[in-house]
C-alpha cells in the first residue's frame, strides 16, 4: 500500500504547477488567459468577466481539452473560474499534464462579485 501511495505521490508532483488564489479583482488583473467554464445558465445569473474565454462544463477531458485549447494558448498561463470554485478544481486536476500552468480562483465568480468586481452582462 505505501508503494502505490509514494509512487502517486510521485506521479503527481511530476505534473503540471496548479495553483490556488482567492477569487479577487486584483488577481483576476494578472491574467490574460481566463477560462470560464460555467454554463450558460450561470453565466445569466451572474455575468461574465470581460475578455474570458467561455468553455461550458463537462467531465469529458478530451471535449474540455479541446474546448480550452481552441481558445487559448495552453503553453502560457492560464486561470479557470467557475461559480464557486469546486469545478475549476476538479477540471484543473483532470487536465493536469506535464508543462501546464493553471490557476484556480478559489471562491469562483461568486466569490469575485462579492468583492465588487463588476461583470459584463451575458448574451447567449
Amino acid at each position: 500500500m505505501r508503494k502505490i501511495l509514494l509512487l502517486s505521490s510521485c506521479l503527481f508532483l511530476a505534473f503540471g504547477d496548479i495553483k490556488i488564489l482567492p477569487a479577487t479583482p486584483a488577481n483576476i488583473e494578472k491574467f490574460d488567459q481566463i477560462v470560464d467554464i460555467r454554463v450558460p445558465v450561470e453565466r445569466r445569473e451572474m455575468g461574465i468577466i470581460k475578455g474570458a474565454k467561455l468553455v461550458d462544463f463537462s467531465k469529458d477531458k478530451d471535449k474540455l481539452w479541446g474546448d480550452i485549447s481552441a481558445q487559448i494558448d495552453t503553453s502560457k498561463p492560464f486561470a479557470l473560474i467557475c461559480r464557486g470554485g469546486r469545478r475549476s478544481k476538479f477540471v484543473a486536476e483532470l487536465l493536469d499534464a506535464p508543462g501546464l500552468d493553471i490557476t484556480i480562483f478559489e471562491g469562483g465568480i461568486k466569490k469575485l462579485v462579492e468583492q465588487g468586481y463588476i461583470t459584463t452582462p451575458y448574451k447567449d
